[in-house]
């Protein structure tokens, strides 16, 4: 027996992948299993939303213990992608957020500026990817919440000062630190070993500060240390020297794709893309729309790069950015 959801579930089930609060998700979650006929062709997806209720349930009052033991922060991912800034004190990290978000960051020419973490979202085409600013790392100290924060981030930004006569010796200081929190910062993301608990996290370097005199000398140091090991980028925030190109980095550095769907004899909607990892197939981003059409999922077409307009593909074609798919069930 067909699901035959009406239009108001689907308008919800929108709202639900677009919200960031857990709350609201779980408020939404109801409404979706209120609207939804009850009947033998929904028992799967009833079970479906009956899980998921309880999950996010359990995971709001996790958080809620977290915070009664006195873990300080827990950042939400929003938007895209989550990206952290790390570094050492007066790096530029927060002079980074200010310039690529509307994010009210404090800037100063003190180090400890930033004492906890800070969010702003960074527009980039059509979609918006979050940055976290977070407290200083140094040779002697660091938060031992932040850990946390940057284990849980997509993607990990380490930003260098390239004015700093000691700029060598700080960026050194913050892997050393990080590693005694068993983080490691690499070319690509790893999983935890479960006997170690080393965090493999992908990492770029954002050597700030252009502009300054030492630039020509340490972008050289960086580059002969760091070049074959991390993706390197410089930029000056303060005097806005090439953030655009930043972000477009930054994008390719996620390796995310964007994909838009689109219903027969329609036109595709480009406002809300499904957000996937680079080398996913058409069936991984059928179960991130909903499981029913993963299980239904017969084929699809797909307008844009590699393909003539209109292809049929089957399940396990790869999709690329920008890619525009109709699915068919």
């Amino acid at each position: 027996m067909p699901a035959n959801l009406p239009p108001q579930y689907f308008e919800a089930e929108k709202r639900y992948r677009e919200a960031k609060d857990p709350q609201q998700k779980l408020k939404i979650l109801h409404e979706m299993f209120a609207i939804m006929p009850k009947h033998k062709g929904t028992d799967k997806l009833q079970a479906d939303l009956k899980y998921k209720i309880s999950k996010l349930k359990k995971q709001i009052q996790q958080k809620k213990k977290i915070a009664r033991r006195g873990d300080q922060y827990f950042v939400e991912k929003e938007g895209a992608a989550q990206v952290v800034l790390i570094g050492s004190p007066n790096a530029g990290k927060s002079q980074i957020l200010a310039s690529l978000t509307n994010a009210k960051a404090e800037v100063a020419a003190y180090p400890y500026t930033t004492a906890k973490p800070l969010c702003g979202m960074m527009p980039f085409e059509n979609i918006q990817i979050q940055l976290v600013d977070t407290p200083p790392i140094g040779a002697e100290f660091m938060e031992p919440w932040l850990a946390g924060i940057i284990r849980n981030a997509d993607l990990v930004s380490l930003v260098v000062d390239l004015g700093s006569e000691k700029m060598m010796e700080e960026t050194s200081a913050v892997f050393k630190k990080l590693e005694e929190y068993k983080i490691v910062l690499e070319l690509e993301e790893g999983d935890i070993n479960p006997l170690d608990g080393i965090a493999h996290k992908k990492t770029i370097i954002l050597a700030n500060k252009s502009d300054l005199s030492l630039f020509g000398t340490n972008w050289e140091i960086l580059k002969r240390t760091y070049q074959e090991k991390l993706p390197l980028f410089y930029l000056s925030a303060k005097e806005k020297i090439n953030l655009e190109k930043l972000k477009r980095f930054i994008f390719d550095s996620l390796k995310i794709v964007r994909v838009y769907t689109k219903t027969p004899g329609r036109k595709a909607d480009f406002e809300d893309p499904v957000i996937l990892k680079a080398g996913s197939t058409l069936l991984e981003a059928a179960k991130e729309i909903h499981k029913d059409f993963a299980r239904g999922l017969k084929y699809a077409r797909v307008w844009g790069e590699g393909v003539f307009d209109g292809q049929k593909v089957q399940k396990d074609f790869v999709l690329k950015d920008g890619h525009v798919v109709e699915f068919h069930i």
